[in-house]
Protein backbone atom coordinates (compact mmCIF):
# COMPACT_ATOMS: atom_id res chain seq x y z
CA UNK A 1 0.00 0.00 0.00
CA UNK A 2 2.86 2.36 0.87
CA UNK A 3 4.55 1.68 -2.53
CA UNK A 4 1.31 2.44 -4.42
CA UNK A 5 0.88 5.70 -2.47
CA UNK A 6 4.49 6.70 -3.18
CA UNK A 7 4.05 5.97 -6.90
CA UNK A 8 0.90 8.09 -6.99
CA UNK A 9 2.71 11.02 -5.31
CA UNK A 10 5.59 10.74 -7.77
CA UNK A 11 3.17 10.64 -10.72
CA UNK A 12 1.42 13.79 -9.48
CA UNK A 13 4.73 15.63 -9.05
CA UNK A 14 5.88 14.60 -12.54
CA UNK A 15 2.57 15.78 -14.02
CA UNK A 16 3.04 19.18 -12.34
CA UNK A 17 6.60 19.48 -13.74
CA UNK A 18 5.69 18.72 -17.38
CA UNK A 19 7.72 20.89 -19.79
CA UNK A 20 6.01 23.74 -21.59
CA UNK A 21 5.34 23.56 -25.33
CA UNK A 22 7.56 26.57 -26.13
CA UNK A 23 10.65 24.85 -24.64
CA UNK A 24 13.23 23.81 -27.32
CA UNK A 25 13.17 20.11 -28.17
CA UNK A 26 16.72 19.41 -26.89
CA UNK A 27 15.97 21.02 -23.52
CA UNK A 28 12.62 19.21 -23.35
CA UNK A 29 14.31 15.84 -23.99
CA UNK A 30 16.96 16.43 -21.29
CA UNK A 31 14.25 17.66 -18.91
CA UNK A 32 12.14 14.55 -19.51
CA UNK A 33 15.23 12.36 -19.08
CA UNK A 34 15.93 13.97 -15.72
CA UNK A 35 12.30 13.43 -14.72
CA UNK A 36 12.51 9.76 -15.68
CA UNK A 37 15.65 9.37 -13.58
CA UNK A 38 14.12 11.24 -10.64
CA UNK A 39 10.97 9.12 -10.80
CA UNK A 40 12.99 5.93 -11.07
CA UNK A 41 15.12 6.89 -8.11
CA UNK A 42 11.99 7.57 -6.10
CA UNK A 43 10.60 4.15 -7.07
CA UNK A 44 13.76 2.05 -6.80
CA UNK A 45 15.20 3.87 -3.81
CA UNK A 46 18.85 4.05 -4.92
CA UNK A 47 20.93 4.72 -7.99
CA UNK A 48 22.44 1.20 -8.04
CA UNK A 49 19.09 -0.55 -8.08
CA UNK A 50 17.92 1.83 -10.85
CA UNK A 51 20.93 1.02 -13.03
CA UNK A 52 20.70 -2.73 -12.45
CA UNK A 53 16.95 -2.84 -13.19
CA UNK A 54 15.82 -3.90 -16.69
CA UNK A 55 15.05 -1.17 -19.25
CA UNK A 56 11.27 -1.72 -19.30
CA UNK A 57 11.17 -1.45 -15.47
CA UNK A 58 12.96 1.89 -15.68
CA UNK A 59 10.42 3.26 -18.16
CA UNK A 60 13.03 3.50 -20.94
CA UNK A 61 12.64 2.04 -24.40
CA UNK A 62 16.28 1.61 -25.38
CA UNK A 63 19.86 1.74 -24.14
CA UNK A 64 20.43 5.15 -25.73
CA UNK A 65 17.44 6.59 -23.81
CA UNK A 66 18.88 5.34 -20.54
CA UNK A 67 22.30 6.81 -21.33
CA UNK A 68 20.73 10.17 -22.19
CA UNK A 69 18.74 10.08 -18.95
CA UNK A 70 21.88 9.34 -16.93
CA UNK A 71 23.76 12.14 -18.71
CA UNK A 72 20.92 14.54 -17.93
CA UNK A 73 20.98 13.49 -14.30
CA UNK A 74 24.75 14.05 -14.07
CA UNK A 75 24.24 17.61 -15.28
CA UNK A 76 26.22 17.24 -18.49
CA UNK A 77 25.49 19.83 -21.15
CA UNK A 78 24.64 17.80 -24.22
CA UNK A 79 23.44 14.23 -23.83
CA UNK A 80 25.72 12.02 -25.94
CA UNK A 81 26.03 8.32 -26.54
CA UNK A 82 28.78 6.63 -24.54
CA UNK A 83 31.91 5.81 -26.59
CA UNK A 84 34.58 3.94 -24.65
CA UNK A 85 38.20 4.86 -25.46
CA UNK A 86 40.24 1.78 -26.22
CA UNK A 87 43.92 2.27 -25.39
CA UNK A 88 46.57 1.12 -27.84
CA UNK A 89 48.23 -2.14 -26.87
CA UNK A 90 51.35 -3.22 -28.72
CA UNK A 91 50.84 -6.68 -30.26
CA UNK A 92 53.25 -9.18 -28.78
CA UNK A 93 54.60 -12.41 -30.18
CA UNK A 94 54.50 -15.57 -28.02
CA UNK A 95 57.85 -16.37 -26.41
CA UNK A 96 57.95 -19.89 -27.88
CA UNK A 97 57.68 -18.58 -31.45
CA UNK A 98 60.28 -15.87 -30.83
CA UNK A 99 62.74 -18.39 -29.35
CA UNK A 100 62.17 -20.86 -32.20
CA UNK A 101 62.72 -18.13 -34.79
CA UNK A 102 65.87 -16.99 -32.97
CA UNK A 103 67.29 -20.52 -33.11
CA UNK A 104 66.65 -20.60 -36.86
CA UNK A 105 68.31 -17.21 -37.32
CA UNK A 106 65.19 -15.07 -37.78
CA UNK A 107 63.68 -12.24 -35.76
CA UNK A 108 59.91 -12.05 -35.40
CA UNK A 109 58.50 -8.60 -34.97
CA UNK A 110 55.37 -6.72 -36.14
CA UNK A 111 55.63 -4.78 -39.40
CA UNK A 112 54.29 -1.25 -39.70
CA UNK A 113 53.88 1.12 -42.60
CA UNK A 114 56.80 3.61 -42.75
CA UNK A 115 58.65 2.00 -39.85
CA UNK A 116 62.19 3.28 -39.39
CA UNK A 117 65.36 1.98 -37.78
CA UNK A 118 67.73 4.40 -36.11
CA UNK A 119 69.93 4.84 -33.07
CA UNK A 120 69.13 6.94 -30.02
CA UNK A 121 71.15 10.16 -29.82
CA UNK A 122 69.29 11.81 -26.93
CA UNK A 123 67.48 10.44 -23.88
CA UNK A 124 67.40 13.58 -21.73
CA UNK A 125 63.65 14.28 -21.89
CA UNK A 126 61.09 12.23 -20.00
CA UNK A 127 59.28 9.66 -22.20
CA UNK A 128 60.75 11.29 -25.31
CA UNK A 129 63.79 10.12 -27.23
CA UNK A 130 65.52 11.38 -30.36
CA UNK A 131 66.94 8.92 -32.84
CA UNK A 132 69.01 9.46 -35.95
CA UNK A 133 67.61 7.68 -39.00
CA UNK A 134 70.14 7.22 -41.81
CA UNK A 135 69.16 6.31 -45.35
CA UNK A 136 70.68 6.27 -48.83
CA UNK A 137 69.41 7.88 -52.04
CA UNK A 138 70.54 7.33 -55.60
CA UNK A 139 71.51 10.19 -57.90
CA UNK A 140 70.45 9.24 -61.42
CA UNK A 141 72.65 11.80 -63.16
CA UNK A 142 75.94 10.87 -61.50
CA UNK A 143 75.01 7.23 -60.85
CA UNK A 144 76.06 7.60 -57.25
CA UNK A 145 74.55 6.66 -53.89
CA UNK A 146 74.65 9.33 -51.19
CA UNK A 147 73.75 9.27 -47.52
CA UNK A 148 71.16 11.45 -45.76
CA UNK A 149 69.86 11.44 -42.20
CA UNK A 150 67.00 12.81 -40.15
CA UNK A 151 66.39 13.27 -36.45
CA UNK A 152 63.10 11.74 -35.33
CA UNK A 153 61.48 12.41 -31.95
CA UNK A 154 59.60 9.36 -30.69
CA UNK A 155 57.50 8.45 -27.68
CA UNK A 156 58.95 5.91 -25.25
CA UNK A 157 56.28 5.41 -22.58
CA UNK A 158 58.28 3.10 -20.31
CA UNK A 159 61.70 4.59 -21.14
CA UNK A 160 63.10 1.30 -22.45
CA UNK A 161 65.61 2.80 -24.86
CA UNK A 162 68.90 4.34 -23.72
CA UNK A 163 71.58 6.38 -25.42
CA UNK A 164 73.17 4.46 -28.30
CA UNK A 165 70.46 1.77 -28.61
CA UNK A 166 69.26 0.72 -32.06
CA UNK A 167 65.47 1.14 -32.10
CA UNK A 168 62.54 0.39 -34.39
CA UNK A 169 59.98 3.21 -34.51
CA UNK A 170 56.68 3.60 -36.34
CA UNK A 171 54.29 6.50 -37.01
CA UNK A 172 51.50 7.38 -34.59
CA UNK A 173 49.05 10.26 -34.22
CA UNK A 174 50.82 13.56 -33.35
CA UNK A 175 51.56 13.63 -29.62
CA UNK A 176 53.30 17.01 -29.61
CA UNK A 177 54.71 19.51 -32.09
CA UNK A 178 57.75 17.39 -32.97
CA UNK A 179 56.71 13.92 -31.80
CA UNK A 180 54.68 11.66 -34.10
CA UNK A 181 56.58 8.37 -33.83
CA UNK A 182 56.50 5.72 -31.14
CA UNK A 183 58.89 3.02 -30.02
CA UNK A 184 58.07 -0.46 -31.28
CA UNK A 185 61.14 -2.39 -30.18
CA UNK A 186 64.67 -1.95 -28.91
CA UNK A 187 66.52 -4.03 -31.49
CA UNK A 188 70.02 -3.80 -30.02
CA UNK A 189 71.25 -2.44 -26.71
CA UNK A 190 74.31 -0.20 -26.57
CA UNK A 191 77.31 -2.20 -25.35
CA UNK A 192 79.45 0.78 -24.36
CA UNK A 193 78.99 4.39 -23.31
CA UNK A 194 78.32 6.71 -26.22
CA UNK A 195 79.20 10.41 -26.14
CA UNK A 196 77.62 12.58 -28.78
Amino acid sequence: IFEVFRLRVVAEKVAMLAPSADMPSGHRRRFLGALVVAGALAVFGSFDSFVSAPLHARGLSSRSDSLMALEAMRGGGKAQRFKPKIPWVEPTIPEELAEKAKEEGFRLRPKYHSQKIGFVISDIASKTRICLVEYYLFNAKYKQWYKKWKRKHFHDEYELSKLGDVVLISPIRPISKMKHYRLVEVMKNATHTVTI
